[in-house]
Order: C-alpha cells, then sequence, then structure tokens
C-alpha cells in the first residue's frame, strides 16, 4: 500500500499495539498506517514531570539575558565579562551533555538526572550568594553541568518511553515548557533588573529545584539492564569522555575569547596572542585524537559513528549546531541591541521579545503534530530555513529603520522558523539513525544545538566587540567604548544631542548589523545543505530501549485500583 504525506492516516487502535515497521530507516513504509499510540498514566507524570524541569532550564538561560547590565553595573565587569555570565553556562552545557547521557546509558536515567538536578541547585545558590564576577561565573559553570543534564536527559527519557513516530507530537510538552521558559523569562529578569536585586533572578528557580529533587527519584523508575557494580565502572568510556570535555572546553574557550579583552587591560586574547592560539589548537587537535580514539579504539565509546553514516545524518547534526549558534545569538544580542541603541527599559526589552518567543512555541508544537501526523520532517526543515533567511534580512535592516513593525515582523519570523527547525530536525537525526540507536542520536543532537549555543553566544561578542572597535575607529572615536559597550550605556543616554553620540550609536547598530549578516550567510548555506543532502526516513518504529518504566512501585503505593491507570494494559 502506498500513499503520499496527505493520504496518511492515524488509526485509534490498542495502545500496546505495534505498527509495520522496517528494519532500516531508509526503507520505504512511508504508507504504513500507524497505529495511535498513548501513554499510560505513569509515563504521562514522567513526562509532564521533565515539561517542568525544563521550563527551570530554559528560563535560567533566558532571564539572565535582560539584566547582564544590571549585574555588571552592580559587580563590576567588562563587556566580556558580562556576556561569559551567559557563555560559561552554555560552554559547560554543551560538553557536559554527551558525556553524561553515555554514563546514564549504564547507571541509569534516574541518578544521572538527579545527580544534574541537585549541581543546578548548588549553582543557583552559588549565582545568588556571589560578590564578585569570578564567583557568579563559577556558579554558572556548576548550573551548565546540571542544566546539561536536565535538557539532554529529558529529552533522551523520551526515547525509552514514546515509539519515534509520536516523539514530535509528544515532545511538544516538553517544548512548550521549553518555549514558555524562553518567553517570560527576558521579561522576568527585565522586571527584577529593573525593580528589585538582580539576586532575585536566582531565588526564583529554587521552588523548581525543589519539585524536581523530589518528583524525580519518585517517578523516574526507569531502569537499565542489569549488571553489577564492576560491570557498569567497566561499560564508561572514562578515558574518551574526560578527554573530549577537556579539549571541547579548551577549544570553546579560545573561540569566545579571541580578540578581546577579558579580564582586564593588560591581558589581551588577540586571535594572534599565545593566549589565545594555544588553547585554540590544543582544543582543535584534541578533539580530532579523541573522535578517532573513539571510532577505531574505544570499547564502549559515547561517540557512536554509526550516527554519522551517511551525508544526510551528517548534515542534520551540522544544521543543529548552526541553528544553536542563531538561536541563542539572537536571544543574547537582541536584548543588548534593544536596551543600547533604541533606549528600552529591561522590562520594555523583554515584552519586544514576545512576538519571537510567542512564534516560536507555537511553531514547535503545531510542527511536532504535523510531524507525527504526515510522518514527514523534511518540509518543516526546509520550510524553516527559508524563513530564517527572511527574518535574518529584516534584522539587518534595523541599521536604518527599526520602528516596531519592522523588529515585530522579523521577531514572528525569527520565531516560526526556529520553532520548526528545532522540532523537525530533532526528530529527523532519530529517524535517519539505526533502530536502537535513537537515545544516541537525541543526545548527539542537543550538544551540537548546545556546542552551537555557546560558540553562538562566545562568537557573537567577540564579533560584536572588534566590529564595533572598527566603527568607532573610523569615526575617530575611542575604541575602548566597545569594551565596556554594556556599561557604558547610561553613559551614552547623559551625552548631550550631537555628532558624536549619533556616531556611538550608529556604531551599536553597526555591530548588530554586521552579526545579522552572519546569521542570514548561515541560514543560506544551511538551506541548500539540507535542500540538496536531507532525505526522507520513515518514523514508524519498534520502541527499543535497554531501559524499561517500572511501575510496580507506584502501584504499590498509590493501591491496586490504581494499577489500570499506571500500568500498561
Amino acid at each position: 500500500m502506498s500513499a503520499t504525506m496527505d493520504d496518511i492516516e492515524i488509526t485509534s487502535l490498542p495502545r500496546n499495539s505495534e505498527a509495520p515497521v522496517a528494519d532500516r530507516p531508509e526503507d520505504d513504509v512511508s504508507g504504513a498506517v500507524a497505529v495511535e499510540w498513548q501513554p499510560s498514566g505513569h509515563e504521562k507524570a514522567v513526562i509532564y514531570t521533565l515539561a517542568v524541569i525544563n521550563l527551570l532550564v530554559s528560563l535560567d538561560a533566558t532571564i539572565i539575558v535582560t539584566a547582564l547590565g544590571a549585574i555588571a553595573e552592580d559587580i563590576g565587569g567588562t563587556t566580556s565579562q558580562t556576556f561569559w555570565i551567559g557563555t560559561s553556562y552554555l560552554l559547560v552545557n554543551a560538553v557536559t551533555m554527551p558525556v553524561i547521557c553515555s554514563v546514564s546509558d549504564v547507571i541509569g536515567r534516574p541518578i544521572c538526572l538527579t545527580f544534574s538536578l541537585a549541581a543546578f541547585t548548588v549553582g543557583t545558590i552559588v549565582c545568588c550568594t556571589a560578590n564578585s564576577m569570578a564567583s557568579i561565573l563559577v556558579g554558572r559553570c556548576i548550573q551548565g553541568v546540571g542544566g546539561g543534564g536536565i535538557h539532554s536527559l529529558s529529552l533522551v527519557i523520551q526515547t525509552d518511553l514514546v515509539p519515534l513516530r509520536f516523539r514530535p507530537k509528544w515532545y511538544g510538552i516538553t517544548l512548550g515548557a521549553w518555549a514558555i521558559g524562553l518567553t517570560i523569562g527576558p521579561i522576568l529578569g527585565g522586571a527584577i533588573a529593573q525593580k528589585t536585586s538582580w539576586r532575585w533572578i536566582f531565588y526564583l528557580m529554587f521552588p523548581i529545584c525543589g519539585f524536581g529533587l523530589v518528583a524525580i527519584p519518585y517517578l523516574l523508575t526507569l531502569r537499565p539492564r542489569a549488571a553489577t557494580a564492576r560491570e557498569k565502572i567497566g561499560r564508561i568510556d572514562w578515558l574518551g569522555g574526560f578527554c573530549f570535555a577537556g579539549t571541547a572546553t579548551a577549544f570553546l574557550i579560545a573561540i569566545s575569547w579571541g580578540g578581546t579583552q577579558i579580564m582586564n587591560s593588560t591581558n589581551n586574547h588577540s586571535w594572534g596572542n599565545v593566549s589565545t592560539v594555544a588553547p585554540l589548537v590544543i582544543g582543535a587537535l584534541g578533539m580530532i585524537l579523541t573522535v578517532f580514539y573513539e571510532m577505531y579504539f574505544a570499547k564502549n565509546p559515547f561517540l557512536r559513528k554509526d550516527l554519522f553514516r551517511d551525508l544526510s545524518s551528517v548534515v542534520s547534526y551540522v544544521a543543529a549546531c548552526f541553528q544553536g549558534i542563531l538561536l541563542y545569538g539572537l536571544l543574547y544580542y537582541a536584548p543588548f541591541y534593544f536596551m543600547a541603541v533604541k533606549g528600552f527599559t529591561p522590562i520594555n526589552t523583554g515584552l519586544a521579545l514576545l512576538p519571537n518567543l510567542v512564534a516560536f512555541s507555537i511553531a514547535g508544537i503545531v510542527t511536532g503534530r504535523l510531524v507525527t501526523r504526515f510522518n514527514s520532517f523534511r518540509w518543516a526543515i526546509w520550510g524553516g530555513w527559508v524563513i530564517s533567511c527572511f527574518s535574518c534580512a529584516f534584522y539587518i535592516a534595523w541599521r536604518s529603520n527599526d520602528s516596531a513593525p519592522m523588529w515585530v515582523i522579523a521577531f514572528l519570523l525569527g520565531g516560526f522558523s526556529h520553532g520548526a527547525i528545532l522540532n523537525a530536525q530533532n526528530f529527523a537525526t532519530q529517524a535517519l539513525c539505526r533502530p536502537g540507536d535513537e537515545g544516541a542520536a537525541a543526545a548527539m543532537y542537543i550538544f551540537m544545538r548546545q556546542f552551537g549555543m555557546a560558540i553562538g553566544v562566545g562568537i557573537g561578542a567577540t564579533t560584536y566587540q572588534n566590529v564595533m572597535k572598527l566603527k568607532l575607529g573610523w569615526e575617530g572615536l575611542p575604541v575602548e567604548i566597545a569594551d565596556h559597550a554594556e556599561a557604558y550605556i547610561p553613559t551614552l543616554r547623559a551625552m548631550p544631542p550631537g555628532h558624536e553620540r549619533d556616531a556611538i550609536y550608529d556604531a551599536y547598530k553597526f555591530g548588530f548589523q554586521i552579526l545579522c549578516s552572519t546569521w542570514l550567510a548561515i541560514s543560506f548555506l544551511i538551506l541548500i545543505l539540507c535542500l540538496v543532502f536531507v532525505k526522507h526516513a520513515d518514523m514508524n518504529r519498534k520502541l527499543e530501549s535497554e531501559h524499561h518504566l517500572d511501575s510496580e512501585r507506584i502501584i504499590r503505593h498509590w493501591g491496586q485500583k490504581k494499577s489500570d491507570v499506571w500500568a500498561r494494559d
């Protein structure tokens, strides 16, 4: 039986029935009628709990962006240091993800997720008590370890619970909560920075941390394959994990601070300086050697070469990385633009971002349902990158016209594009991998996206600062303004109208314009790669996982009358 995308129907059959599947993802069974899968009560509880703790992670990632100026003003710091409050979190996030997901394969998801929540809580305590830039950066790094584990394991756990065909639909709940955090984060951050102490940004995390630390050990009863402690320790790729974490950190640090002055005026990190070149070279070579070791020598590699078995898979992961660059680049630099150039308050800046984040949420949820409905993801990937090109063109135009209609349209387009891409690309990588590797594919996808986010914020700071210096130099103005662009905003607003003030404002705009031009080039390149190389793969697969949800403990607690709700038929 064959069918076009529009002919495919989802019928409602018993929950534990399975749809016909192919042995390989490239086998064409797109005409198969999928079985309507519904989670048990226990599975629903786990899915909704994961959504709540992902709200925590996304809220933490964006609530900081409209409060960076308040933090810098209170405890001091240069522009580069201020942006490192975001970069340090994303950097540690990225290098943590593949390692903790690999470890969770062996010792179990619940232990690793509980550890991640505990680490996030500790990091939050350090941040809200910090009195120096060094202290808050340490806290953000600890938060990054926890946030990386929470975000990646939440996606991987869904590969243990939900069949691939229905994952986009049910992951939409987690994505919706994540989008809510992205939406309200900048507004809350702005309100807190404007009305009270920025420390409340971190105090708000404690209720959700407490909920997660209680709910996850109770509800998440996933059990890994039975093995002794010695066997589990032997299955963990310790050497590969430590080498990757160390070399990736060195590489990302070099990329992030290249061309800037990080700590003080005597500590220069220009691209030709040994302090930049050394970690850059060591990190790049180290990652190459680590990948070589993982592919040919590691007994239990945490980086599986089968995930990169064809160009379609490789392009999907590359696209994930570049989407991360664009997604968080905008979330960090658009608020900076609104406060510096347009003179918005932190609260108004958060409100200005609403069109982008609401569109992102709607597009992600709708795309997930349509991908499940039609068993097809390429249309969403292609359409998303096309819209991304248009949104970047609107961002570039802000230098000459940043009226409300222009930035609202740009934000709406950007939100729709990234919402569609994020959901569709996520499950494309799982459909393109071999059956049984979906968990590893999910971990690799989210790592690549987070890796891009860390690069995007870091390189964005370097690019913006250096381009702004270039423009200031052309105008004969002090280039040191760019080194303290965030802290210089109050001084700029206090300047009398005139050529000097207009020229400095234009330097701020010029930096953002060149940044957006880079995003446009990336969007167009990835669009072409996806059009040429990303192929269709059927999503009708049996659920294959070594981790199985044990509902007996829940049944015993709630009584036998609840067994028909919490257990599978």
